[in-house]
């Protein structure tokens, strides 16, 4: 039996399953999701079949380990976070889908649907991810068996830091697609899933991975490509919002559960295992207040990064006389902790620019701190794991360079408060550090690491965020009674 959609904003159960128990953190959802139905009822109960109302909760993550890895077949262990959007969304009686952000100052996006196409007609931030999603699923909806969009009205609400490294683009993006793909019957239509499922075995993923949901783990990729713009088995890209990463983001977004890390391997994704940190220690996240936004300037560097891996990945093949396609294909006749320098000193003496050899060098140590840190978890040697968390973010500076001067103090910050290990992560060039702390300790921490931070970035004082960060559930979605 449905329930009724007050009683479910109202309901602690509901905040628990997906966020867990910090009294604080259901508090903040509560307060997020009534402003968002108190909107929905004022704007849009009038216009929309209230008898099939549809709620969405999409969270954020927090990369532990694995910078720049995944989009080359590399491993990360992901943490997904209480950080989310809620969406409210249902069908349209008009002729017009409208997202309105519960923000007034961010506006709503408007679209028409025409001939297949939709047409933006007034723009509120985000909206090219609305009519990214938008335009690809129709183009890969056409011909396939399964119903025309119709129109839809949504608010949403979000306390993702924006421009903060923990994944809000990709958030918005999956939103989105539940905004249109829930009210419109497509997101559980068994045509769909076995679309994403077959075309998932297309692009090479097992799918039938145990433990794993074999349909959000294509859906996971899937989405991945609505925004590098990649195809997926038969189903055709788009140019996507414009980044070159792979699936992480996604995969923690969609596949994460309460209380556990994710170790995922990619190109295709797999998962590979659930992980535990001890429970007396807990990560938690500081948001910099410096975006990481991808502006024109910032997206160049992040896709800087990418486009070395994969030159390097070309020079690689022309020394070694491979036809590899990703760097974690090379040197697997060597140890885990030869590589790098293998890596290395053949792009150095190949004569090409030196970023390409330090690109390389990154990718393999990175992979070689996250099976040392598997170890260290799994035998509960929590100093370790963090003296490898602090390797990380050193490699990260050196040879991405992508470790601006806000998260470089707040690493060492937390590090003389008392952190195990700490951390940006993330594509870098802004966004936040994370650190790993003992759970009696996270009171004072969080005062004292935010203290010493705006005592010597005082400019972001009100924007900066300093949290707690549980793992908590991935993706939820539920019909109710408006």
């Amino acid at each position: 039996m449905k329930k009724n959609i007050e009683d479910l904003i109202d309901s602690r159960s509901f905040y628990v399953e997906l966020f867990g128990e910090n009294q604080q953190v259901i508090n903040s959802k509560k307060r997020m999701l009534h402003k968002a139905w108190d909107l929905f009822k004022q704007n849009f109960l009038h216009l929309v079949h209230r008898e099939r109302v549809f709620i969405v909760s999409v969270p954020n993550r927090v990369e532990i380990l694995g910078k720049h890895t995944d989009y080359q077949g590399g491993e990360t262990i992901v943490l997904t976070g209480p950080k989310n959007f809620f969406a409210i969304c249902a069908l349209s009686k008009d002729d017009s889908s409208e997202l309105m952000n519960a923000d007034p100052l961010l506006g709503t996006t408007v679209l028409k649907f025409h001939t297949g196409t939709p047409l933006l007609i007034t723009e509120g931030v985000g909206s090219q991810y609305s009519c990214t999603v938008v335009k690809r699923l129709m183009n890969n909806l056409a011909g396939r068996g399964l119903p025309p969009l119709k129109n839809v009205k949504a608010v949403f609400i979000g306390d993702i830091p924006f421009g903060g490294g923990t994944s809000g683009s990709s958030s918005k993006v999956i939103s989105d697609f539940l905004i249109f793909t829930a009210p419109n019957d497509i997101f559980f239509d068994q045509r769909f899933v076995s679309l994403m499922i077959d075309n998932g075995i297309k692009a090479g993923m097992q799918v039938n991975q145990e433990g794993v949901d074999p349909y959000f783990l294509p859906l996971s990729m899937y989405l991945a490509h609505y925004e590098n713009g990649l195809d997926f088995g038969d189903l055709k890209g788009d140019k996507g919002v414009g980044t070159f990463g792979g699936s992480e983001d996604h995969t923690a977004i969609l596949l994460g559960m309460k209380d556990t890390l994710l170790l995922c391997r990619f190109c295709p994704t797999l998962v590979l295992e659930r992980l535990r940190i001890p429970q007396d220690y807990m990560i938690v996240v500081a948001y910099s207040g410096r975006r990481a936004e991808k502006t024109k300037d910032a997206m160049e560097k992040y896709n800087r990064l990418s486009r070395n891996a994969s030159d390097a990945v070309a020079v690689l093949n022309n020394i070694n006389q491979t036809r590899f396609p990703y760097l974690r294909d090379f040197f697997k006749d060597l140890s885990m902790e030869q590589r790098a320098d293998k890596a290395y000193y053949q792009l150095k003496e190949s004569k090409k620019a030196l970023s390409l050899a330090e690109r390389a060098y990154q990718f393999f140590k990175e992979r070689e701190i996250i099976h040392s840190a598997l170890t260290s978890i799994k035998e509960g040697d929590i100093n370790k794991f963090g003296s490898l968390i602090n390797n990380s973010h050193s490699i990260s500076r050196q040879y991405l360079k992508n470790i601006v001067p806000e998260i470089d103090f707040l690493q060492h910050a937390s590090l003389d408060l008392g952190a195990l290990g700490a951390s940006g992560f993330g594509g870098g060039f802004g966004g936040c550090c994370y650190a790993l702390i003992p759970r009696e300790e996270i009171s004072n921490f969080l005062i004292k690491w935010s203290e010493e931070y705006l005592k010597k970035y005082p400019q972001y004082e009100g924007v900066a965020q300093f949290d707690v960060y549980p793992p908590c559930r991935g993706c939820f979605l539920e019909e109710v009674i408006g």
